[in-house]
């Protein structure tokens, strides 16, 4: 038998000029979420498979995309989670465009601005469509070439996955490893990661939470460039956006433990 749990969307969101952008709103939808023994994910538990948007905003978890219902085992302990996600991203927020003084851009704007002020005022609700191919374009060592990615944590043994290579440095703010795969489609891909808290799920002791919380506070959920060439070549943008000042996914800190 299952047990039906929730899986709270806990937003740690503080807003502070010392990130590089003001984010008003970030959500996104989830379509599997998998509990796993390696970082393989050779024999998954599924715990939910639909359709759920969740979303943060500067005040916490948005009412009605902070929850969604999980099966969980009843034996075993998984110690990575696997969800994928799919490839259509809410933003609302503003900052300054990387790499240029002074220079400011807002969502749903694809104009520059002089001041973070006007930026702000100009800043509107908008989707953002990652190019995966070009995004996992360096591939992971497991993954081909245009279908995987995977960013190294700073946390011990992070940085050491067999049978997996990163062409990026490893993080200086997500503790633990991101493994990024896609199917054939730019629609969807899958995120896998350490699954915190180690819990025995033959305990015989239902946990009282399984928290996936969005962190800004120390990291950068979304960022602002100018859609020149070499955003258009790591996915950020299409060549339909050249010239444009862009929003893109910058390093969110994803937090999944179960308690």
């Amino acid at each position: 038998m299952k047990n039906i749990q929730k899986l709270f969307a806990i937003s740690c969101l503080i807003l502070s000029t010392n990130i590089f952008a003001i984010v008003n709103n970030y959500g996104f939808t989830l379509r599997i979420i998998d509990f796993c023994t390696d970082w393989s994910c050779t024999a998954p538990f599924n715990a939910f498979t639909g359709s759920q948007y969740v979303a943060v905003n500067e005040t916490g978890a948005v009412p009605g995309a902070d929850t969604i219902s999980v099966n969980l085992p009843t034996s075993g302990t998984y110690g990575y989670i696997r969800y994928k996600v799919k490839n259509e991203f809410k933003f609302n927020g503003y900052g300054e465009a990387e790499g240029e003084e002074y220079q400011y851009c807002a969502t749903g704007s694809s104009s520059d601005y002089a001041t973070e002020a006007l930026a702000k005022a100009a800043a509107t609700d908008t989707t953002y469509v990652m190019q995966l191919a070009e995004n996992f374009s360096w591939g992971n060592g497991v993954d081909a070439a245009g279908y995987g990615d995977i960013s190294y944590g700073y946390g011990a043994g992070q940085n050491d996955i067999p049978g997996y290579t990163s062409h990026w440095s490893a993080s200086t703010l997500n503790k633990y490893a991101y493994i990024f795969k896609r199917e054939e489609t730019n629609d969807e891909f899958f995120l896998t990661t350490v699954l915190q808290g180690d819990y025995d799920f033959g305990s015989g002791e239902i946990p009282s939470t399984i928290n996936l919380g969005i962190e800004a506070s120390n990291s950068v959920l979304i960022m602002f460039s100018t859609c020149d060439t070499s955003a258009i070549n790591r996915g950020r943008c299409t060549s339909a956006a050249e010239n444009n000042c862009i929003p893109y996914l910058g390093e969110p800190l994803f937090d999944f433990v179960i308690q």
